[in-house]
């Protein structure tokens, strides 16, 4: 079709499925804009990245394309997905296709303005709409947020009573319980590392998904000294191993509290650490 540019795809596997998928999309009248968003059009994608297609539809679309027979769109290669709305005028059709790409349909209508991130305009049948995706298609900074004397200390503290009450659920042999106990330790020491790494405070956006999550891990992936895969690894299938684990989390947490205290001029709170290990070691006497 003449006003579709597919000229603009990234030079990645996933144009193979790009190139079948967006003219069948085109094809629908009701499409006022394609573009591709996401790390395809970023340029920092990977052979693995989903494929994040957006779509504009006029207002009054919008429920057909909510009820969109997204197999017959798809050509009957969808093996699973789920749509999931975004507000009263945009939603996703997250799809899983028989040769492994996944991708993210998300279908807006144009009084919504698209998200700010970089995009690759596919076609376009509005003049003022087109407009309106030339002024989101820019980088918007990540909003920093320095981390704290009180936080970073009110974090330690948090992690230290999150190791005493170990001893209850053991006690109580809720054994099934301590993965989440242990990933709710494993939590705030990243959130520890991450300060440690970068200076900064973590953000909700750094644990909801692999792309803040790979933000976070880089950065504690680039520390010295830390073994963070050894903490994240630890087996905690029998007693033994949940104490061992237990143990590494603490020395873990130790370390980089201490680290932390110095830096940002706090007291650390000795004294609860010791009550904690005190208490522990007579609760591991009395097993």
């Amino acid at each position: 079709m003449p006003d579709l540019d597919l000229g603009v795809l990234p030079q990645m596997a996933q144009a193979r499925t790009i190139s079948w998928l967006v003219p069948a999309i085109w094809a629908d009248a009701q499409v006022v804009a394609l573009w591709l968003g996401g790390s395809l059009a970023r340029g920092d994608g990977d052979t693995y990245s989903d494929i994040d297609l957006r779509v504009a539809v006029d207002p009054a679309d919008l429920e057909t394309w909510r009820a969109m027979d997204t197999q017959a769109l798809m050509g009957g290669r969808v093996v699973g997905g789920h749509t999931f709305a975004l507000g009263e005028d945009a939603l996703i059709h997250h799809l899983v296709l028989l040769n492994g790409d996944i991708v993210d349909l998300l279908v807006q209508t144009t009084a919504r303005p698209p998200n700010i991130e970089p995009l690759l305009v596919l076609g376009c049948r509005s003049a003022a709409f087109t407009a309106t995706l030339q002024a989101q298609n820019r980088v918007e900074p990540e909003p920093q947020q320095p981390a704290t004397a009180e936080g970073v200390r009110e974090l330690i503290v948090a992690f230290w009573v999150n190791s005493h009450k170990h001893r209850k659920v053991l006690h109580r042999g809720l054994d099934l319980m301590i993965p989440s106990g242990l990933y709710h330790s494993w939590l705030m020491l990243m959130r520890l590392w991450y300060i440690h790494a970068t200076g900064e405070e973590t953000s909700a956006y750094h644990f909801s998904g692999i792309h803040g999550l790979t933000q976070l891990v880089r950065s504690v992936e680039e520390l010295e000294g830390v073994d963070a895969r050894a903490v994240a690894g630890v087996r905690a299938r029998t007693r033994e191993e949940i104490y061992t684990a237990i143990e590494i989390h603490k020395q873990a947490a130790a370390r980089v509290g201490r680290l932390l205290a110095e830096r940002y001029e706090f007291e650390y709170p000795l004294e609860l650490e010791r009550m904690v290990r005190a208490q522990w070691r007579v609760f591991r006497d009395d097993e």
